[in-house]
């Protein structure tokens, strides 16, 4: 199982939200960039970056991205705001992210995730952000399809792998919602599913892997010391 940092960026800082609430912020770093650094450095082998402002509709941090692929070796997938064709294909040019993460986008038209997978294959990412049972989009403000539905139609879109976040959990460090999981990897089937919200330590991490997810992207848990990258990643 990989496990996979998550930098969320609000301002030009790396932030956290509790629950998807704008309202809620805590502030981790004024340089995002040492951040992802030092994740790097510990052993990280892929870093989850979230622009939170264009998933918001408030403004990007494109910048602040950008420096962080140039400043680091591993890859950095990309999600936040990026709803068409024209911007899948600029996350993606060269020296950029290794892989666009799809969310309102993906739920409001799979069509385009049929035509991204058909471009870019593995290098894309569906996110389905979940909250009591329905599929949330445009910065989780909007409810969407139940995961019943839209997770099949989604497979059918040609969905390489998907992203789970349980909203309920994100940021609350209670331990991830692994009923939840549970039933997203029976209906994904073959699909790999990246699990995130609630991690709080290894043992989060282990239960997860045993329900058969790819990896988990974690966030709030190693910002305030309670997992380290050295407990669950290996040589």
């Amino acid at each position: 199982m990989i496990v996979i940092p998550a930098i969320d960026l609000r301002g030009g800082r790396a932030v956290r939200l509790f629950r998807g609430d704008p309202q809620a912020e805590t502030e981790y770093s004024t340089d995002p960039t040492e951040v992802a650094k030092r994740f790097e450095a510990e052993g990280a082998r892929r870093i989850h970056v979230v622009d939170l402002d264009a998933a918001l509709d408030t403004g990007d941090n494109r910048e602040v991205v950008k420096e962080i692929i140039r400043n680091v070796a591993i890859p950095v997938q990309l999600g936040g705001g990026i709803r068409s064709m024209d911007a899948i294909e600029e996350v993606l040019s060269p020296r950029m992210a290794s892989r666009a993460v799809l969310g309102t986008a993906a739920a409001a038209d799979p069509d385009l995730v049929r035509r991204a997978v058909e471009k870019f294959e593995d290098h894309i990412v569906v996110a389905v952000d979940i909250l009591d049972g329905n599929v949330m989009v445009r910065g989780w403000q909007e409810a969407g399809a139940p995961i019943d539905e839209a997770i099949p139609q989604l497979i059918s879109a040609g969905a390489p792998r998907f992203l789970v976040t349980s909203i309920q959990k994100d940021g609350t460090m209670d331990g991830p919602d692994l009923a939840l999981y549970e039933r997203v990897t029976e209906l994904a089937g073959d699909v790999p599913v990246i699990a995130s919200g609630g991690v709080r330590n290894a043992d989060d991490v282990w239960a997860l892997r045993e329900l058969a997810c790819e990896a988990v992207v974690v966030g709030k848990a190693f910002y305030v010391g309670t997992l380290q990258l050295s407990e669950v990643v290996r040589g």
